[in-house]
């Protein structure tokens, strides 16, 4: 049976070498390359299986073949018959791999924010740890599990990927709690200054102009009838005020550049979900440098063996002045992208910065926007 890739080489001398091609076409023996080294010379290349009728050909008629040796798959297959510990040790390794595939080796949170810790914990009480079989973890009771435990989650989603166990958490919005319905003042919730005020229910206490601080009496919960009885109600209403709010950003008068002095130290480790080997980080001694990480599977992503490369490569850190308008350019930018972020829902009626030294080596620039706020809370 002729198998592709699996071809010899061979060296065939003496005379008439056309007949002897003639022959192999009439007898059905493809030959893969031929080539010509000498007048009385062919290098030809057949597929292994046709290698003992040629040379039966060639005794047959006299011709000389030498130098027969196998190619492509059938030189790898001879090389192996000499060390039979390479396909045995590769047997092993794909048995090895099929056999770790059935099973978790990482378990995964994502999204879990506060509750990661606790999380974690409670899958590694529940079972679902590195080494758990694949078949015995089953996502929609881990899910229902999961939503009985946190009830703040809005939802959970489990699943395997190759051997990770993943758990992407989405966390809830609580609802907002619902003011009482009880009677009640309105109050000022911050500083500021009466622009305007529209009262709904209750009595007025303040008017535009007035200076108000928080916790004072905007709306008095209270109306005054036809018989001048006064009845309690819960006071609602719009009060604008003018109210001021400041973002502070500091940025040095200095940048801190870095400069690879050419000294470097590369660590190799296996990393396991049982052990690590070397055990430790053995790094090196350096007041400062960069370090670089590379992992690669052994063996695929089923073999739950990895071979991390550790790189540090010593960096010399130089203290280098910026000029002072540059620094106070980009605090000024940066403090007011950060105003308009925080206040992007509100109509803003007119904004500066001030800038002010820090310790001689500091500069900080301090934005404050004015605004009209409904500062009225119950």
């Amino acid at each position: 049976m002729r198998l592709p890739f699996c071809t010899h080489r061979f060296r065939l001398s003496g005379l008439n070498l056309e007949r002897f091609l003639n022959l192999m076409k009439q007898r059905g023996i493809p030959l893969v390359k031929v080539h010509r080294t000498e007048s009385r010379t062919l290098v030809c290349e057949c597929y292994s299986a046709d290698l003992p009728a040629v040379r039966a050909l060639t005794e047959e008629k006299g011709w000389k073949l030498e130098h027969a040796a196998p190619c492509g798959l059938s030189a790898a297959a001879h090389k192996m018959k000499k060390r039979p510990g390479i396909p045995l040790g590769i047997a092993a390794m794909l048995v090895c791999v099929m056999v770790c595939s059935r099973f978790v080796w990482r378990v995964e949170v994502q999204g879990a924010g506060a509750y990661k810790a606790d999380l974690v914990s409670f899958l590694q009480e529940s079972g679902y740890h590195a080494g758990v079989r694949r078949t015995s973890v089953d996502a929609s009771a881990l899910e229902n599990a999961l939503l009985r435990r946190y009830p703040q989650i809005a939802w959970f989603h489990v699943y395997v990927a190759n051997v990770t166990l993943v758990v992407e958490v989405s966390e809830g919005v609580p609802m907002p709690e619902l003011p009482p319905e009880e009677p009640g003042d309105l109050v000022a919730e911050r500083n500021g200054i009466i622009h305007s005020i529209r009262v709904y229910a209750g009595t007025p206490a303040v008017k535009a102009g007035d200076v108000v601080q928080k916790g004072d009496v905007l709306i008095r919960g209270f109306e005054r009838g036809r018989d001048e009885l006064q009845t309690a109600v819960r006071a609602d209403g719009v009060v604008l005020a003018r109210c001021w709010d400041s973002f502070t950003v500091t940025m040095p008068l200095y940048e801190v550049n870095s400069t690879e002095t050419g000294r470097e130290h590369t660590s190799v480790r296996i990393e396991t979900p049982w052990f690590h080997w070397p055990p430790g980080e053995n790094e090196p001694a350096y007041l400062a440098s960069n370090r670089l990480i590379e992992t690669r599977p052994v063996g695929g992503v089923y073999f739950p063996v990895f071979l991390q490369k550790n790189v540090w490569r010593e960096v010399r850190m130089e203290r280098v002045p910026r000029p002072e308008e540059e620094v106070r350019r980009e605090a000024g930018d940066a403090v007011l992208k950060l105003l308009k972020t925080a206040l992007f829902h509100d109509e803003i009626i007119d904004k500066w910065v001030d800038y002010c030294m820090i310790e001689d080596d500091k500069l900080a620039a301090t934005a404050t926007a004015e605004r009209l706020v409904d500062i009225g809370g119950f």
